[in-house]
């Protein structure tokens, strides 16, 4: 069995979406010949559950403990404010690459020893944290091993930045891509649209790209899927479920203008209509809601680990997929959660590689944020129909297609190929 070090800054225990595609790769590339070893930075106020420390039993995990960890405070994700000294802006605005870069320059001949001693067969790497994309061309460089970039998302690329970058960073920014661009054996990305976005701004030859879908796993959640959530909601309203948090990424508006409409002209059908999320949203999504007067119609829960995801979905009438329209070549994650049940997907979203899969997978429809007064009058039959206890027809198609595409065991042995392709043509 050949070894592959995978390079995830952010890997399970740690509760965010950047951790998941690394551990649903990993605990399958074992079954396709690869044992992987995870080197991540380590996150010691989370846990894991019982299930992730059965799965990850045979596979080694390099924890690098950090002098402080600004991620975890407080249980942050990725966008929500921080509250920080001038200082530690002014640095972090003229920071490249992301602030663990500091960390990994730091500790960088330590974790080469460590590597060294390992000695992979390749060398993986994800990001973001572009970091780890960072640390893994280097050390592919350094102990000429062959790298394989994951792009989980677009980079400099990006239509939006979560953080204010000067000039100088992201011209840095730009440099670093572009090196780990060039160097990289094979770059791997979630997303159809945005590999051919960096196939014509680096000039990449399509013999070095592949996209690979983020996935659902069908181990992490089969074992909770009698269990029931239903409980949490009230039958007697529609209950529309976005699992996730409402936040600059998956900004509240489109839903909320929608609603707002639909409660100017039909207010008794608008008040018919929850909105579950997990997680508080952030200032800015929680003032909008107040602003629109729909305290009643959004409800927010406690973030639910992934493994128990399905019950929680099972039990909502419809599923929301809702992202920032400026990010037209993302696929939001929690699309392939949603696939794994077999509940209609209300999707209001730019992208219409999301739409081809909805409809390939007829799995329901595809709204564009600015539709707002579509996503009114759709959200006023959906409420008649719970009123009048019909089907949402999302679908016309009563027969749902095969959607094991999808499944981390299908798509870890993309990556599989991957890397069998890559060492069989040293």
């Amino acid at each position: 069995m050949k070894t592959v070090l995978m390079i995830a800054p952010y890997f399970i225990p740690r509760r965010r979406v950047g951790a998941l595609r690394p551990f649903k790769f990993a605990i399958h590339l074992r079954s396709h010949g690869y044992q992987p070893v995870i080197l991540t930075i380590s996150s010691p106020g989370d846990r894991y559950t019982e299930l992730e420390n059965k799965l990850l039993e045979e596979i080694p995990v390099i924890e690098i403990q950090p002098p402080f960890d600004r991620t975890t405070n407080q249980k942050r994700d990725s966008d929500s404010e921080q509250k920080a000294t001038p200082l530690l802006d002014w640095l972090d605005k003229q920071t490249p690459i992301d602030s663990w870069i500091y960390f990994f320059l730091l500790r960088y001949f330590k974790i080469r020893k460590k590597v060294k001693e390992i000695d992979p067969d390749l060398i993986w790497a994800t990001g973001d944290p572009w970091s780890g994309l960072w640390l893994g061309e280097k050390l592919a460089r350094s102990l000429s091993k062959p790298f394989v970039a994951d792009f989980r998302d677009p980079w400099t690329l990006a239509e939006v930045n979560l953080r204010d970058r000067s000039p100088f960073s992201m011209k840095l920014d730009r440099d670093v891509e572009f090196k780990i661009l060039q160097n990289a054996e094979r770059v791997v990305f979630t997303s159809g649209l945005t590999e051919k976005r960096y196939l014509d701004e680096f000039n990449l030859s399509t013999d070095k790209t592949k996209t690979i879908y983020n996935s659902y796993d069908s181990r992490l959640i089969k074992e909770y899927e009698n269990e029931t959530w239903g409980e949490n909601l009230n039958p007697d309203f529609l209950n529309i479920m976005f699992f996730g948090r409402f936040r600059r990424l998956s900004p509240v508006t489109p839903i909320a203008d929608a609603l707002r409409m639909l409660k100017r002209v039909r207010p008794e059908d608008a008040s018919y209509i929850h909105i579950h999320s997990f997680g508080k949203p952030d200032a800015e999504n929680s003032q909008i809601i107040r602003k629109y007067g729909l305290e009643n119609n959004f409800i927010c829960h406690e973030p639910v680990v992934p493994e128990k995801m399905l019950p929680v979905l099972k039990s909502a009438d419809i599923l929301l997929l809702s992202t920032n329209m400026k990010r037209e070549q993302v696929i939001p994650a929690k699309l392939w959660d949603y696939l794994a049940v077999q509940i209609p997907i209300f999707s209001i979203t730019a992208n219409p590689e999301i739409g081809d899969i909805i409809m390939r997978s007829k799995a329901g429809i595809q709204v564009h944020p600015e539709e707002k007064k579509e996503i009114a009058e759709l959200l006023h039959s959906f409420a008649r129909a719970k009123q009048n206890g019909e089907t949402f027809l999302l679908s016309a198609e009563k027969e749902i297609p095969d959607r094991n595409m999808y499944d981390a065991k299908h798509t870890s042995g993309e990556l599989a190929s991957v890397f069998d392709e890559l060492l069989n043509n040293e």
